[in-house]
C-alpha cells in the first residue's frame, strides 16, 4: 500500500506543492529554503506514496556511519503529513520507511519532530509511531520560550523599566532589508561569547530573505542612524519565531531589545497565536543558559521543548 522513494531534484515542484498544503509544514521545508546549503549535506529526503498518491515527506540527509538525520540543516524536520493522515496509516508508513532505510544500508535514525505550535492542525501521529513502531528514545531536548496570544503573562519589572528607558533615549524601531549592520553585531557577540559564528552568513540570509520576503523579516532598534539591536523573524502560519537576537554594548546599556520586543511581540500576536523566542539551552539540552532564558521569560515566554529522537534499525 505504501511506497517510499528517495527525493530527486526534478521532483521539487511536487515536493513544494505538498508542503504548501500539508497540515504541519513551514516554509523551512520548501526546497528553495532547504537547498540553499545543499553543498553541506548529502540529501536523502524521502517521499512516501499511498496507493500511488503522495502521502507524506521526510526531509533528511545522510551522515557518516549509516545515519539518517531529519534534517541536519533545519531546526526541526520530522514527517510532513497531508491532512488525510491517520494514526494507523502513519504507523504503517513508518514501518515502510524503516524497511527502506534498512535495505539501503542505514543503521540509525535521528529524528527532529516539528514542535506542535507550528502545526496548522493536530499532527502528532509521527510521535506515536516513534513510540509504537520504532521504539525511539529521547536523546536531546532544547527548551524554548513561547508567548501564547490567548493567555499572556505580564512582563517582569526589569523588562518594563528597560522599555521605558529605551523610549526616553529616543530609540526608533524599524523593519529593514539592510542586514549588514545587524550581522556585524550578531557575529561579534557570538564570537566573543561562544567562539561561534551565525549558522547563516549574511549573504545566505540575504538570499533566503529574497526567496521568502513574506516569511523572513529583520527588525532593528536605531538611534541617531546607528543600529543598536535587532532580531530576524521567521513568520509561519501559526508562529512568529525569533531566529536571531543581538544587541551592541550601547544597545544593551539602553535596553534597546526591551523596546524592540515590545513592538515586535504586539504586532506578531495580532495575526499569529504564538511568538517563539527559540531555545536557551546548549549541548543538546544538557545546559540551560538561565540568564538567556530569564530575559525571554521576562517578556512573558514560557517553556516549549524541541526534542530529538533516535532509534536503531
Amino acid at each position: 500500500m505504501f511506497e517510499v522513494v528517495r527525493y530527486a531534484a526534478e521532483q521539487a515542484g511536487q515536493w513544494n506543492a505538498f508542503v504548501a498544503k500539508s497540515k504541519n509544514a513551514t516554509f523551512l521545508f520548501d526546497r528553495s529554503y532547504m537547498d540553499y546549503h545543499a553543498d553541506r549535506f548529502t540529501d536523502h529526503s524521502l517521499m512516501i506514496y499511498r496507493r500511488g498518491r503522495l502521502y507524506a515527506l521526510l526531509p533528511a540527509n545522510e551522515c557518516d556511519g549509516g545515519v539518517l538525520e531529519s534534517h541536519g540543516g533545519l531546526t526541526y524536520g520530522g514527517l510532513v503529513m497531508s491532512r488525510g493522515c491517520t494514526g494507523a496509516d502513519v504507523e504503517q508508513a513508518m514501518r515502510c520507511i524503516c524497511d527502506y532505510l534498512r535495505k539501503n544500508g542505514f543503521r540509525k535514525v535521528i529524528y527532529k519532530p516539528t514542535p506542535w505550535i507550528y502545526h496548522r492542525q493536530p499532527s502528532e501521529e509521527d510521535l506515536y509511531a516513534l513510540f509504537a513502531v520504532c521504539e525511539a528514545r529521547l536523546v536531546a531536548r532544547g527548551l524554548s520560550s513561547v508567548i501564547c496570544r490567548d493567555d499572556r503573562n505580564e512582563w517582569f519589572r526589569i523588562r518594563s523599566m528597560g522599555r521605558r528607558r529605551a523610549q526616553e533615549a529616543g530609540i526608533a524601531i524599524q523593519e529593514t532589508d539592510h542586514l549588514e549592520p545587524f550581522w556585524q553585531i550578531l557575529t561579534t557577540n557570538l564570537k566573543e561569547k561562544y567562539n561561534l559564528l551565525p549558522v547563516h552568513t549574511v549573504e545566505e540570509m540575504q538570499l533566503l530573505k529574497s526567496r521568502f520576503p513574506e516569511n523572513i523579516h529583520l527588525v532593528t532598534a536605531v538611534k541617531d542612524g546607528q543600529t543598536l539591536a535587532g532580531t530576524v523573524l521567521y513568520v509561519t502560519p501559526t508562529v512568529v519565531h525569533s531566529q536571531y537576537i543581538a544587541a551592541s554594548p550601547e544597545g544593551k546599556r539602553l535596553h534597546a531589545l526591551d523596546l524592540l520586543f515590545g513592538q515586535v511581540i504586539e504586532q506578531a500576536l495580532q495575526q499569529h497565536p504564538y511568538f517563539d523566542f527559540g531555545i536557551s539551552t546548549e549541548r543538546d539540552g544538557e545546559y540551560l543558559n538561565a540568564q538567556l532564558a530569564y530575559q525571554k521569560e521576562g517578556f512573558g515566554g514560557r517553556g516549549l521543548c524541541y526534542d530529538h529522537y533516535e532509534w536503531t534499525l
